[in-house]
């Protein structure tokens, strides 16, 4: 007897969401209800994707006894209380990156998956998905490149001016190149290669503050170019700039290089070379296939927002999970075998820890090491200090 999958909560109204709820339901996952910031965007959503059950309020969705899978996709600081607050009624979560504006506010979610590890939490990082990054990963683990010394990577984006002021445009609040792209950039980097950043050096800017819409008291505070490098723990260095000023098409190079040849990852092709080789050789070829986005059910505007490796490798994701539910027999068991590849929330709390020294570089002018701390800041820190020199008993 086949198993009934898991019913679904979603939270959040971004594009990535529009992407997630018709690719969940056409793997047999039923979205039961949403959440949304206000009852406006909430009815709007179910609408559009035909959905009985929405609220603003988080618990309706949470206790929904139908829902034991909740996926979150929404203003970056509300994502990791959300995620710890499913975790501790034992519901799965898959969230949806960034996971927060800085490392310290996905400290809750980071600490909860510890807690619960039977439940699943991973990131929805789609490119550890996309098949010419599982075959460049593979590659290097074979030795292909040989030992790694330079990666780097370049993200062009046409940046789409914001009709309303929202989270996108206040870089305390999760916005910004860095944070959206930046983060899956480091995450991916560290899949393929094996090392993880030990200092950082880098550069932010923001070019466009105001807009037609966007203006007065209000100004744009997320940046829109970033340019950093990264020192890795085996000796290799990594160059990431992303740029949110090329209009047209979204346009990803990741490039690998190493002591006996190099990968290359343009878009979603997979291409290689050996140092001994005069030409450069397609190793995996991914092509869009825009029926089976339209089978889907995405509609045209929302894929327009989200880059095409992303969602390839999105899709994927989402089929491993159902795969993954479909392995076990309980209702809530899953097998992690088909999810081997998928971001935690520990990759999340160093990705973020990252992003973070990149900030502190930045502001800087300096290289900045990075250090993970995963202990929460004292709320008050001067009482707290008070009350440790103090003598007297609270009792």
């Amino acid at each position: 007897m086949r198993k009934m999958l898991p019913g679904v909560g979603v939270f959040g109204n971004t594009p990535a969401m529009r992407c997630y709820i018709p690719m969940l339901k056409s793997c047999g996952l039923e979205v039961v209800a949403l959440w949304a910031r206000t009852p406006e965007e909430a009815k709007e959503l179910s609408e559009d994707l035909g959905i009985d059950m929405y609220t603003t309020d988080v618990d309706k969705v949470l206790l929904h006894k139908d829902v034991d899978l909740v996926v979150i996709s929404c203003s970056p600081h509300l994502q990791a209380h959300i995620a710890a607050k499913a975790l501790g009624i034992g519901k799965h979560v898959l969230c949806s990156p960034p996971s927060g504006p800085r490392s310290r506010d996905t400290l809750p979610m980071v600490h909860a998956s510890r807690y619960y590890p039977k439940l699943m939490s991973l990131m929805c990082n789609g490119l550890r998905f996309l098949p010419s990054i599982v075959k460049m990963r593979a590659y290097i683990k074979d030795g292909f490149i040989g030992d790694i010394t330079i990666c780097e990577v370049k993200v062009h984006y046409g940046q789409r001016l914001r009709s309303t002021f929202d989270w996108m445009c206040d870089e305390m609040m999760g916005g910004g190149l860095l944070n959206m792209y930046g983060g899956m950039i480091v995450d991916i980097l560290s899949h393929v290669t094996g090392q993880r950043a030990v200092r950082v050096q880098g550069m932010l800017k923001t070019y466009t503050k105001q807009t037609d819409f966007v203006k007065g008291i209000r100004e744009i505070t997320s940046d829109d170019f970033c340019s950093f490098q990264m020192e890795m723990d085996h000796g290799a260095c990594a160059t990431i700039t992303l740029n949110g000023h090329v209009p047209g098409q979204f346009l990803q190079e990741i490039l690998i290089v190493g002591t006996k040849g190099r990968l290359v990852l343009k878009g979603a092709d997979l291409y290689g070379q050996k140092h001994d080789r005069v030409k450069e050789e397609l190793l995996n070829f991914d092509p869009v296939n825009y029926k089976d986005i339209d089978s889907l059910g995405i509609h045209e505007k929302v894929r327009g927002e989200i880059p095409v490796p992303y969602m390839k490798g999105v899709i994927k994701m989402i089929e491993s999970v159902r795969d993954a539910f479909q392995q076990v027999e309980e209702r809530q068991g899953w097998s992690p075998d088909p999810l081997n590849a998928a971001a935690t929330f520990e990759d999340c709390f160093y990705v973020q820890t990252v992003l973070d020294s990149v900030r502190a570089a930045s502001k800087t002018r300096q290289s900045m090491k990075v250090v993970m701390t995963d202990t929460e800041p004292e709320p008050n820190p001067f009482l707290s200090t008070a009350m440790r020199r103090s003598t007297f008993s609270l009792h």
